[in-house]
C-alpha cells in the first residue's frame, strides 16, 4: 500500500470532533444530486462523506468508501502530485488546485479524472476537511490520447509521402527525357529500356497511392461484428493470393486446432490474414528447397489465436521494434512493398480490440506472426 504521506502531518479525523458535516442542509442537497462526484475528505485522506456520483466513477458504495482513504484508490504514479498540492494547500500557499489524475475502479481499471481541492478551516483557522469534486474524464482522456496519436501519425505520414511520392517522380522526369533523347537520335533499344525502367516506377507510385487509400478505409469505413467462419476465410485468402510469385514452390499446410466461428469484423479480419500470408510468399526464401506456410488457429486461454508461420527471410531483431509502424521495408531486395501493410495490420487488429506479436523460430530462419482476439471481445460460438 501507497505509504499515507499526509499522515506525516500529524493531523487526522479523530482530530477534528467538532466537524458537523451536513450543518447545511442547502450543501448536503446539493452534494447529494450533484451531476459530477463531490466528496468531504478529513486531513489524514479518508472519505468522510461522498455522493452517489462518486460511487458511480469508482465503483465502491458509501459504506465502502469511508472505510478506505483516497490513496487507497489512487494511481501510485500520480500520488505525489496530489500530495504535494494538498501540502501546499494545508499550508496556506494555495487556496485550490485543479489536477487530472487516476483512479483505481473497484474493478481494477483505471479511471481518468478531473479533480478539483479545496480546504475549509474553522475560525481558528485549523483545517477541518478537503472538499473535492471529481469529473470522470476518461472518454475524453482517450478520445485526446487518440487525437493526439493521429496528429502524430498525420505528420509522419505526409512527411513520407511526400518523399516517396517526389523522389520516384523526379527520378521519371529524368528517366523520360533519357527516352525522348534517344528515340530522337534513333536509338530504340535503349528507348525502350528507359520506357520499361518508367513503367515500373508508374507502378510502385500506383501501389503506393493504393496503400494510401487502403489506409483512409481502415480508419473511415464503418463495419459491423459478424460470425465469421474462420477456416472459410482462411482458404478464400490462399485461393486470392495463389496468383503470386513462387507460391507454387510453397507447401502450405493448415492447421486448426479450433474449427468454427468467430464474431468479428470480416473486412479487418481478412486484411490481417491476407496480410500474414502473402508477406510470407513474397519474403520467402527462395534458395531454400523446402520452403513453407504454416496457418494454425487454437485457443490460449479462452482466446482465439491465429498463426501464421514460415522458414523465410525473417526480420532481423534490431528491426522488429518497427515492425508495425509506416514505410518500414525490411527486405526490399526481395519484394518493394509500400511499407504500410504491417502498419495496416496493426490499425485493423487495434479495431478488432486484438493484439499482434512477432517471434522468429528457435532453428534457422523465418517469421511467426500471431493475432490474439480476447474473449471479452471476441464471443465464440
Amino acid at each position: 500500500m501507497v505509504k499515507k504521506v499526509i499522515g506525516k502531518l500529524r493531523l487526522n479525523a479523530s482530530s477534528f470532533p467538532n466537524v458537523n458535516l451536513e450543518n447545511k442542509n442547502m450543501f448536503r442537497l446539493a452534494m447529494e444530486h450533484s451531476g459530477i462526484g463531490m466528496a468531504l475528505i478529513a486531513p489524514d485522506g479518508t472519505w468522510l462523506k461522498v455522493n452517489q456520483a462518486i460511487c458511480d466513477i469508482v465503483g465502491y458504495t458509501a459504506s465502502e468508501l469511508v472505510k478506505l482513504d483516497f490513496q487507497t484508490v489512487t494511481h501510485p504514479d500520480d500520488l505525489e502530485d496530489d500530495l504535494t498540492l494538498l501540502k501546499q494547500l494545508l499550508g496556506g500557499e494555495i487556496q485550490t488546485y485543479n489536477l487530472d489524475k487516476r483512479y483505481f475502479h473497484k474493478n481494477g481499471q483505471l479511471i481518468w479524472a478531473k479533480l478539483t481541492v479545496s480546504l475549509v478551516r474553522d475560525d481558528d483557522q485549523q483545517p477541518l476537511y478537503f472538499i473535492s469534486q471529481i469529473q470522470d474524464i476518461t472518454a475524453q482522456k482517450k478520445a485526446s490520447d487518440e487525437l493526439s496519436l493521429a496528429n502524430q501519425e498525420m505528420e509522419e505520414f505526409s512527411y513520407r509521402l511526400t518523399h516517396d511520392l517526389c523522389s520516384p517522380l523526379s527520378s521519371m522526369e529524368y528517366v523520360m527525357e533519357m527516352a525522348a533523347k534517344y528515340i530522337e537520335d534513333g536509338d530504340l533499344p535503349n528507348a525502350l529500356k528507359t520506357v520499361r525502367v518508367t513503367q515500373a516506377g508508374i507502378t510502385k507510385l500506383s501501389d503506393l497511392v493504393e496503400g494510401v487509400l487502403d489506409v483512409s478505409k481502415i480508419k473511415l469505413q464503418e463495419e459491423n461484428s459478424q460470425p465469421v467462419d474462420v477456416p472459410v476465410v482462411v482458404y478464400k485468402a490462399l485461393e486470392a493470393l495463389s496468383y503470386m510469385q513462387n507460391y507454387s514452390r510453397l507447401d502450405i499446410e493448415t492447421r486448426f486446432d479450433y474449427i468454427g466461428s468467430i464474431n468479428t469484423k470480416p473486412q479487418k479480419f481478412m486484411q490481417i490474414i491476407d496480410n500474414f500470408i502473402s508477406n510470407a510468399i513474397k519474403y520467402q526464401d527462395t534458395s531454400k528447397p523446402n520452403s513453407f506456410v504454416r496457418i494454425s488457429t487454437y485457443m490460449i486461454d479462452g482466446d482465439f489465436v491465429l498463426e501464421v508461420r514460415d522458414n523465410g527471410l525473417g526480420v532481423d531483431e534490431i528491426y522488429r521494434d518497427k515492425l508495425f509502424t509506416m514505410f518500414e521495408r525490411f527486405h526490399p531486395e526481395a519484394s518493394f512493398g509500400t511499407g504500410l501493410g504491417l502498419y495496416m495490420v496493426k490499425k485493423s487488429a487495434d479495431i478488432l480490440g486484438g493484439s499482434l506479436a512477432y517471434s522468429a523460430p528457435e532453428v534457422g530462419k523465418g517469421s511467426i506472426f500471431r493475432l490474439t482476439l480476447p474473449a471479452s471481445t471476441v464471443k465464440l460460438s
